[in-house]
């Protein structure tokens, strides 16, 4: 039984322990909390935003608004004694990073229709006019549907879309991302050049890693991997069937930069990170239906 805090939201009342903490989910700006609600008797997610105003929970609203069974669902937000508050559903499963450190890499009919229950939830968040522009290992979650009888395979969905970004709202100054699975725009700063295609380009280079277990980058260095996820495209490995790799270049096409970036004006860079943007998919529709065509 969760005793604790209480939380108002979305016409609930959300009951969490702040002592407790789930460990796994303790990150640099938010930290993460199992919660019940008392409405429906289910457990939720309770993620307590370390730094963050009042236009974080806007954009958290606006998201609540989405529904698709490969997007984790926004319940509503909270604000209290200062502290700002997001509440998400909780669903039973593994995050694809745990997954493939204790099971190693995913054979290719398993990959397929995860990629597919991803492509089927970024077409569905795109077409709402938002970016999740976070998608990594640890952002997908691997569940099974209650459901003994007829569908025992695993099931794909995007998490946490606390970085996501709205088509229709204005840029945000600056944008973190993920070392390996950002796209160059987003490395770069060029936070009005994230689109459809960014998405895309971080869901090809996490198909890489289903594949063959393991990141498609190494460096000891914070500015060598940079450097690395700027010019270095995705190289094909044993592992890979040869049908999935094409699907999986033009996810990740680049334009290289000959030079370090900074050597450039802020016009060439952006026209060198657009010359890669117009390689890859321009919608989650297209990429699934290579997909398909390709078996």
């Amino acid at each position: 039984m969760i005793t604790g805090k209480r939380l108002v939201t979305g016409g609930d009342v959300i009951l969490f322990d702040p002592q407790a903490p789930l460990q796994q989910q303790r990150g640099k700006f938010s930290v993460v909390y199992q919660g019940r609600s008392l409405r429906d008797d289910r457990k939720v997610l309770v993620k307590k935003l370390r730094s963050a105003g009042d236009a974080d929970l806007s954009r958290y609203g606006a998201l609540a608004t989405l529904r698709h069974p490969a997007l984790q669902r926004v319940i509503g937000t909270a604000a209290d004694g200062g502290n700002r508050y997001v509440v998400m559903r909780y669903t039973e499963g593994e995050d694809l990073k745990a997954h493939l450190r204790s099971q190693g890499r995913l054979r290719e009919r398993e990959v397929i229709p995860l990629v597919k229950d991803l492509l089927a939830g970024l077409h569905y968040l795109h077409a709402q006019g938002w970016i999740h522009a976070d998608i990594k290992p640890s952002n997908i979650l691997l569940y099974k549907k209650n459901d003994k009888r007829r569908d025992q395979r695993l099931h794909a969905r995007l998490l946490d879309p606390g970085e996501a970004v709205s088509l229709a709202g204005p840029c945000p100054a600056k944008k973190p991302f993920a070392m390996i699975y950002s796209p160059p725009e987003q490395v770069l700063g060029a936070v009005d050049l994230i689109c459809e295609a960014s998405d895309l380009y971080s869901l090809g280079v996490v198909m890489w890693e289903m594949l063959t277990g393991e990141p498609p980058f190494r460096a000891g260095h914070p500015a060598s991997l940079i450097n690395l996820q700027l010019n270095l495209p995705l190289k094909k490995k044993r592992r890979i069937p040869e049908r999935m790799m094409p699907v999986i270049r033009k996810a990740t096409a680049k334009e290289p930069f000959p030079k370090p970036p900074a050597r450039y004006s802020r016009e060439e860079r952006r026209e060198i990170l657009l010359a890669g943007i117009r390689k890859r998919y321009r919608s989650a529709y297209e990429m699934l239906e290579e997909i398909e065509g390709s078996g």
